[in-house]
């Protein structure tokens, strides 16, 4: 899959595309071109007017020549660059009739339709092309932030935001829980990756709607997740184990066969940190599956 990017990087500035240098060419053709053009067929303006105003107007068009230039060693986004790209040529092509306007004596027709209004229109296709650009960008920042935290199969929460999520939390009474797919090995074995895939999203997916606001649900490896629930009471954490089973009883993996889970609790306890939370309910969670699976273990206290 192709997938864009937005680089700028000090090598490219040496290695760009034939495409980029013949627009590159193609520019400074016109310009030299344009130029003859201009002191061939128009009249000269006296010294004194000329170079009042020709300094500025040319340091303008480096200016906007070398973001030009940078524009084409960079690697923009396809849309974005040839915006940008149209925009600025236009620019330049305004630009360099303003400073020769400077030197000679423009008809109006070269002042209008090749000095103001390719200034204009090439100013507001730039524009556009840098719009884009930060739509681009931003689309990325959020793509790039959600796969941080999101795991890409199940589109549950992932190890990494689960560790962070609890260990920044305030609540003192929380509860840890950690579930396991009972037999998943078999399954991948029996019916292959792609069953098993399924199975994981299917399990991720009815499992996290039993987590309500404030309660966090998350992959943390394999066929394994973790669930936590604050202001959680051992009735509450009993009930909501329950639920789960129930809910794992019902993921089908063929005709005949469900999935079914092992579950391990932990409820925190006073200054008890979150790792040992973590540890105990682990424990718990091996009590069960060496205990027969398909049930709920709730962990001692430490």
């Amino acid at each position: 899959m192709n997938v864009e990017t937005v680089s700028l990087k000090l090598t490219r500035f040496t290695r760009i595309t034939r495409l980029n240098k013949l627009l590159m060419f193609a520019l400074l053709v016109f310009i030299v071109v344009f130029t003859i053009y201009n002191f061939t067929y128009f009249p000269l303006v006296g010294a004194k007017k000329s170079m009042s105003g020709f300094a500025s107007e040319f340091i303008n068009l480096i200016v906007i020549m070398t973001v030009f230039w940078v524009v084409q060693c960079s690697k923009l986004a396809k849309k974005a660059y040839q915006y940008v790209t149209i925009g600025l040529m236009l620019w330049i092509v305004g630009m360099t009739a303003d400073v020769l306007d400077e030197l000679v004596v423009q008809p109006q027709w070269v002042t209008l339709y090749i000095k103001d209004l390719c200034i204009s229109v090439g100013v507001v296709i730039t524009a556009y092309g840098l719009f884009k650009t930060m739509l681009f960008m931003q689309k990325m920042h959020n793509r790039l932030a959600q796969e941080f935290i999101v795991d890409d199969l199940t589109q549950v929460y992932n190890r990494r935001c689960f560790y962070e999520y609890v260990e920044n939390e305030t609540d003192e009474s929380y509860a840890v829980i950690i579930i396991d797919i009972d037999h998943f090995k078999s399954i991948n074995d029996t019916f292959g990756h792609d069953k098993g895939d399924k199975v994981l999203k299917a399990f991720a997916s009815k499992i996290d709607a039993l987590f309500e606001d404030g309660n966090i649900f998350a992959r943390i490896g394999g066929e394994e997740f973790a669930g936590y629930l604050p202001n959680c009471t051992l009735e509450q954490m009993q009930a909501f184990a329950e639920s789960v089973l129930a809910s794992a009883r019902t993921i089908e993996v063929t005709d005949e066969l469900y999935t079914s889970a092992s579950i391990g609790v932990a409820k925190r306890f006073k200054n008890e940190s979150f790792d040992s939370v973590m540890k105990r309910a682990d424990q718990a969670l091996y009590k069960a599956k060496n205990s027969g699976r398909n049930q709920f273990v709730i962990a001692t206290k430490p």
